[in-house]
């Protein structure tokens, strides 16, 4: 690829050719090897990913190192015109992104464009808007005291603090697969408003969408060095960015096993990591809810995206009181507005899991989940003329996309709290519910989990919602509502679901070192 004053990106992953970009230019992987991908809708080959080496890392940091003293020294408005270009841009070439982020990741197209990419333009809005207004609450204060005690004398004087934050120097930057575009903005927007320079590496499995980014980040004015992104396994390109002497902090989003293992590196190493890990997530539902809005939304909270969202409430706690009710009201509204099929098509609520390897993940936990004898009902309109067959362990067969990765809305009961399938993260269209007696009950069952990144609580009773959501170990609760962000909130998780937080001000905060700085002037 050429450079170009021109953004152009095509409307089918076929069109696209990916390609490292380091120090501004897009150059092959040094190993002159690719990865297959695959178009989880068909699961026929797509375009292939660079496999790259520490070699590439290498190159990436040391332009990210060679960059990082005139970008951090560049002024903040000249930053921030940089951002609200990328977010024009985004903006103006969503259509075909989300396009791509369909047929990439398996999502559907509508929720793509409706969702995903516009809040990749947010994020780079937000953070120009944050670096020109000082939302990094920078404080200055005057203390007056007295006197203050020097060597050999008393004398009177005025103390001034206030505290500076800078930047760090090079990021590595690392992202999933569920999000491939959003994640990549979230982390990317912050890490260079404030003036550091990084590394990006996103997922092998869905990396279309972040590598034509690169080519928004270079027509937008991106100088070059400021984001590289490098393509390749965590093997060979993570953990080598991960270990790179020279990368001062890391921000991971990912599965927990992953997260623990470049936690570990990070603090042999002593370097500044965030990760935002997996969950397993609780939703409580109380008699006394509004029964059809808490089914309407503990549907789409447990099946949107495919269920690869990790705040998705794929444990739902019901009062026994309506708990029949609660599950058939589920039932019959999966049924009716659930159709899963063509990303594509507009009428998809859901597509494919990202990959074989997951759909057979999935189909393992639903087996588990025969075998220890719960009731596994797979959710399927008989009338979709859409639907070929449907597995005994819930693979779907969608009539034109036979070889997707296609799971059905799969609802499971009458099964033990202490089941692998309630205990461990599934990521795909598989909802646990199960019944509780009292708010404590409740309470007990909720917080027990290793995670603790989201919960729900359903109740008209405010004094009991607050109640009960204060008493959650999660790092986000929503009461009577799923989903639902304020940008300027912190997200992240307790356990097993990460450390640190990001969004607002938690963002400017990890990726600058804060200075703490005093004056005095004797009198």
């Amino acid at each position: 690829m050429t450079k170009s004053s021109i953004v152009s990106i095509p409307s089918n992953t076929k069109d696209v050719k990916i390609m490292n970009y380091i120090n501004g230019e897009w150059v092959h992987p040094t190993t002159g090897t690719y990865i297959d991908n695959y178009n989880p809708a068909t699961g026929q080959k797509s375009t292939p990913i660079p496999d790259s080496s520490s070699v590439d890392i290498d190159n990436a940091v040391q332009a990210a190192k060679a960059a990082f003293p005139q970008w951090s020294a560049t002024p903040v408005a000249e930053r921030a015109a940089i951002l609200n270009r990328i977010a024009d841009l985004i903006d103006t070439n969503c259509a075909n992104l989300a396009v791509l982020e369909s047929q990439d990741q398996g999502k559907p197209v509508i929720f793509a464009a409706a969702a995903d990419i516009p809040m990749c333009a947010q994020f780079f809005r937000q953070f120009a808007q944050y670096i020109v207004k000082g939302i990094s609450e920078i404080k200055s204060q005057t203390n007056t005291q007295a006197t203050l005690k020097n060597i050999t004398e008393m004398v009177p004087s005025v103390l001034k603090s206030t505290t500076q934050h800078v930047a760090s120097g090079v990021a590595a930057l690392i992202t999933p697969w569920n999000f491939p575009m959003l994640v990549v903005c979230e982390k990317l927007a912050p890490c260079i408003a404030v003036g550091n320079t990084c590394v990006v590496k996103p997922t092998e499995l869905t990396s279309i969408t972040p590598y034509l980014l690169t080519q928004i980040l270079q027509v937008a004015g991106v100088p070059p060095g400021v984001a590289n992104f490098v393509f390749g396994t965590g093997i060979n390109a993570g953990e080598p960015l991960v270990k790179h002497k020279d990368v001062r902090l890391i921000s991971f989003t990912g599965g927990s096993l992953t997260g623990s293992r470049i936690g570990g590196i990070a603090g042999s190493l002593l370097k500044r990591v965030s990760l935002e890990l997996g969950g397993k997530n609780p939703s409580i539902v109380f008699n006394d809810c509004n029964i059809e809005h808490a089914v309407a939304t503990n549907v789409r909270a447990a099946y949107q995206n495919q269920g690869e969202v990790c705040i998705c409430s794929s444990r739902q706690y019901v009062e026994r009181g309506i708990y029949d009710q609660f599950v058939k009201g589920f039932r019959q509204k999966v049924l009716e507005e659930v159709r899963v099929g063509d990303p594509s098509n507009q009428q998809t609520f859901y597509g494919p899991v990202v990959s074989k390897q997951h759909m057979e993940k999935i189909m393992n936990y639903i087996r588990l989940a025969q075998e220890e004898g719960a009731k596994v009902e797979f959710l399927v309109n008989p009338n979709d003329t859409m639907v070929k067959s449907v597995s005994s362990d819930g693979r779907l067969t969608i009539k034109g996309l036979e070889g997707g990765y296609y799971i059905a809305p799969t609802l499971i009961t009458g099964i033990k709290q202490s089941s692998r399938v309630v205990q461990e993260e599934i990521f795909g269209p598989v909802v646990c519910v199960l019944p509780f007696s009292t708010e404590e009950e409740a309470i007990i069952l909720a917080n027990d989990t290793q995670y603790g990144l989201g919960a729900t609580v359903w109740t008209e009773d405010g004094d009991k919602l607050m109640r009960v959501m204060k008493q959650l170990n999660a790092g986000s609760v929503w009461g009577n509502s799923w989903g639902v962000s304020d940008e300027c909130m912190p997200f992240g998780g307790m356990g097993c679901s990460g450390t640190s937080r990001e969004h607002g001000k938690w963002s400017v905060e990890f990726f600058t070192e804060t200075k703490a700085l005093y004056t005095h002037n004797q009198s």
